[in-house]
């Protein structure tokens, strides 16, 4: 009896401590050698998230939100902005004059599962596709992220933003 109730404990709380912290997953899909300097920056901002037939409508300002605040660390001035999700292609030439690079994220995977009571874990995927102001993509950086399965205060999956969006930034223009 006694072996039953230590077992038991020591099973609960492996369970707990496991489950207590989110997990990322991120890296270039499409890499060069392209030498980025922190400069003058568009942002598109992307089409909002779904799962199944559930639209998150906040979802894409979430992403601009996330990446404008890391950004910031690198080029505070010189960062704007698309408020409607618009394709790079579609982008005019003058408006493409006034910056350097282009970061068009594409949602492909958001779900809010109500962790805290349902020990479902909230999952996004981001794929960032970025490029200079000729339309030319030079990189392609993707993030997955999944929130921990037992949650003290349920969080939205935009709070899995700001981690792998910070490491991305670190990749491309190095560290702070």
């Amino acid at each position: 009896m006694r072996n039953n109730i230590l077992f038991a404990l020591i099973a609960t709380f492996s369970l707990l401590f496991m489950g207590c912290s989110a997990s990322y997953q991120q890296g270039f899909l499409q890499k060069s050698n392209h030498q980025y300097s922190p400069t003058r920056i568009l942002l598109i901002t992307p089409e909002n998230g779904t799962y199944g037939d559930i639209v998150y409508p906040t979802s894409g300002n979430d992403v601009i939100t996330a990446l404008t605040q890391e950004l910031n660390r690198y080029s505070p001035q010189s960062i704007s902005t698309t408020y409607n999700p618009i394709d790079v292609q579609n982008l005019p030439d003058s408006d493409l004059a006034n910056f350097d690079y282009i970061f068009a994220p594409k949602i492909l995977h958001w779900e809010d599962r109500a962790t805290g009571w349902s020990f479902r874990p909230d999952r996004i995927e981001v794929l960032f596709y970025i490029y200079d102001n000729q339309r030319n993509l030079i990189d392609t950086y993707n993030i997955k992220g999944r929130s921990a399965y037992v949650v003290w205060v349920s969080k939205q999956p935009n709070s899995l933003l700001k981690k792998p969006i910070r490491n991305m930034l670190a990749d491309i223009f190095g560290k702070i």
